[in-house]
């Protein structure tokens, strides 16, 4: 991850993949014999259920005080790295009109009608809009930065 420039699409692709893929053998592990019930399966490319993990981007790819931006289960994500081993992260959309914020150094940027929220926090710096952005559960999973989306 780099400022104002997306994930690289090798690393969406492969956390995606490995999502589904584990998504796959633990379902599979829990078939058995049919009750009468109805399974109705989520259509190639449909996005996820919510709160399953995401990896978005590897940590080295993000400097500290930096910001960055990437996908996950059909969002866009924008992640602040405050620390060394910290990282923070909302869903990229504006809370003013719904358009897609854009890393701007340490803040996160609206082109449609310029609001500007902190990196730390998602709180609004300037408006239109008036309430922060979303914050999205962020960790450091080794060498990856992982969402839960």
């Amino acid at each position: 991850m780099s400022s104002g420039k997306p994930l690289p699409r090798r690393f969406l692709l492969l956390g995606t993949a490995a999502t589904t893929a584990g998504g796959a053998l633990a379902l599979s592990a829990c078939s058995g014999a049919s009750t009468g019930n109805t399974t109705v399966s989520a259509a190639p490319g449909a996005p996820a259920p919510p709160g399953r993990p995401f990896r978005i981007g590897k940590l080295n790819d993000i400097q500290v005080g930096d910001t960055a931006t990437g996908k996950a289960n059909g969002r866009t994500i924008v992640v602040f790295r405050p620390e060394d081993r910290k990282v923070v992260a909302y869903d990229a959309t504006c809370t003013h009109a719904g358009c897609t914020v854009a890393p701007a150094g340490t803040t996160f940027e609206c082109p449609c009608h310029g609001s500007t929220f902190n990196g730390s926090d998602g709180s609004v710096i300037s408006g239109p809009a008036r309430r922060p952005l979303t914050p999205v559960t962020a960790a450091i999973d080794g060498d990856w930065i992982t969402i839960v989306a």
